[in-house]
């Protein structure tokens, strides 16, 4: 089995090379599942994941979002999704996901719960429409909501919604929507992919 080697500062790409792009925005996502799925390695523990919050921190945008871009107003709308709407979606989860699970760790960031709200409230995380994907913007749905879900965001909002009334609204119209999908046995998405699986983890997020 191989031996999970996560990164311990938040980097972005120095150029807007896709590959690049997306490879930042994986290993930001590995953090983000070891933790939600408390698989981190032994030697990753939470002072670690305090300080990789940090430098994760230290790049949030004057509008509250996050990307593995220097220059994410540049990209066009695929790459966008991608290096910018998905990294402030998965950040704000782990930044969530830290709060909820440390409480007392997470004190040593007192701007925290700010920065949470001003990431969900952030022009790229209102919106869960893909256009640029076609048929397969459901893809990018379910992916958006079980990101969200994996950093308890759902459940966080539902207690607070006026924190994020935008999202919340928009990750609950989607679980009815795969709520009703399911119900008609509507589950074979695009490319011939069985999502019923997916479709039943997204809606359980607001129970």
């Amino acid at each position: 089995m191989p031996v999970m080697v996560l990164a311990r500062k938040f980097t972005q790409s120095e150029d807007n090379n896709y590959e690049g792009l997306v490879a930042a925005a994986g290993r930001l996502r590995a953090i983000l599942d070891a933790f939600a799925q408390e698989s981190l390695p032994p030697e990753y523990d939470v002072s670690i994941v305090v300080e990789y919050t940090k430098s994760l921190l230290a790049t949030q945008r004057p509008d509250g979002s996050f990307s593995t871009s220097l220059t994410p107003d540049s990209l066009d709308p695929e790459t966008s999704a991608d290096a910018h709407r998905f990294v402030t979606w998965i950040s704000a989860a782990l930044l969530n996901l830290l709060l909820q699970s440390y409480p007392d760790e997470a004190s040593e960031i007192p701007s925290l719960k700010d920065s949470i709200s001003r990431a969900l409230n952030s022009p790229v995380a209102l919106s869960f429409q893909f256009p640029e994907s076609g048929p397969a913007e459901i893809v990018q749905q379910v992916e958006a909501v079980l990101i969200l879900t994996s950093g308890r965001i759902p459940l966080y909002l539902k207690t607070n919604p006026s924190i994020a009334p935008q999202v919340a609204s928009g990750i609950a119209i989607l679980v009815d929507y795969f709520h009703h999908r399911l119900t008609e046995g509507d589950t074979v998405l695009p490319g011939g992919i069985e999502y019923k699986d997916l479709f039943t983890q997204a809606t359980a997020t607001l129970t």
